[in-house]
């Protein structure tokens, strides 16, 4: 940071965007920050793991044709979304040590599904819970933008693109950033930041409808055993097939009832 700042106190077309850092670093001093990433660090820098192996790798070959082979990002990822530090900082045993491993994480962060996420996601929020910390997993500071009107910024406005026009734009299938970029009409590196802060489905139909599978087999599994509804009650309530409920409650362990046998119903005679 500070052979950045000292690299645009040099550089005159950069008076505006050290302009802006000092205004940041005001807003902070006046309001701080919600989270305390030292504590976060200290806590989250000597694990070696955050996500059990079998579990990610159930989870890829549900979702992906081509699933990731190792847990190799997602366990990374879990360390640098709640404390901010890089990838690189984590504990060894899960560190992306080299040049390459860091570059197939990065691309891993933008390609990430809302499927895998939102575990992610969870699996952060948990390892907070453990230690009794009530704090937001993510936080950003918001800067009046009356402060920002007057400066000239580089690069796009960061919320210029809303989600829904961005995953409008992201093709099915394998992609390029440069072709989502193209698609919007604004740069790789926003992109990129449009991608992290709301990951785009781009799985083949097939898998898309696997990952709407995985979303709801909860509520099933709670309309199947609590409300005694049957499979085909199941099936017409969420708006699919009994081909897809039956097949989905067996995979995860739940026992099927003997056809016509619902707790409560009256059997047909």
């Amino acid at each position: 940071m500070s052979t950045l700042l000292a690299d645009l106190t040099r550089r005159r077309d950069c008076a505006d965007v050290l302009h802006a850092l000092i205004l940041l670093a005001d807003h902070l001093d006046r309001h701080g920050s919600p989270i305390d990433y030292t504590r976060r660090r200290a806590l989250s820098t000597p694990r070696p793991c955050f996500i059990a192996p079998k579990n990610w790798l159930d989870l890829q070959r549900r979702l992906r044709s081509n699933h990731i082979p190792d847990i190799a990002h997602a366990q990374p990822w879990i360390f640098h979304t709640p404390t901010g530090s890089p990838p690189h900082h984590a504990h060894p045993a899960i560190a992306p040590a080299t040049p390459a491993r860091r570059q197939q994480y990065k691309r891993f962060r933008r390609r990430i599904l809302p499927a895998e996420a939102d575990p992610l996601t969870h699996t952060a929020r948990t390892v907070l819970d453990e230690h009794g910390i009530g704090e937001p997993v993510q936080w950003a500071p918001r800067l009046d933008a009356a402060s920002l009107h007057e400066l000239q910024l580089p690069g796009p406005d960061p919320d210029s693109i809303t989600a829904a026009q961005l995953h409008q734009a992201v093709p099915v299938g394998d992609f390029s950033i440069a072709q989502v970029a193209q698609a919007l009409n604004t740069t790789t590196a926003h992109a990129i930041y449009l991608l992290s802060r709301h990951p785009a489905d781009w799985s083949p139909p097939r898998f898309r409808r696997t990952q709407h599978t995985a979303t709801r087999i909860g509520q099933w599994r709670t309309w199947y055993e609590q409300d005694h509804l049957s499979l085909q009650d199941i099936a017409d309530r969420d708006g699919t097939s009994l081909a897809t409920v039956r097949p989905a409650l067996l995979k995860n362990d739940v026992p099927l009832r003997p056809a016509g046998s619902c707790p409560g119903r009256p059997r047909r005679k």
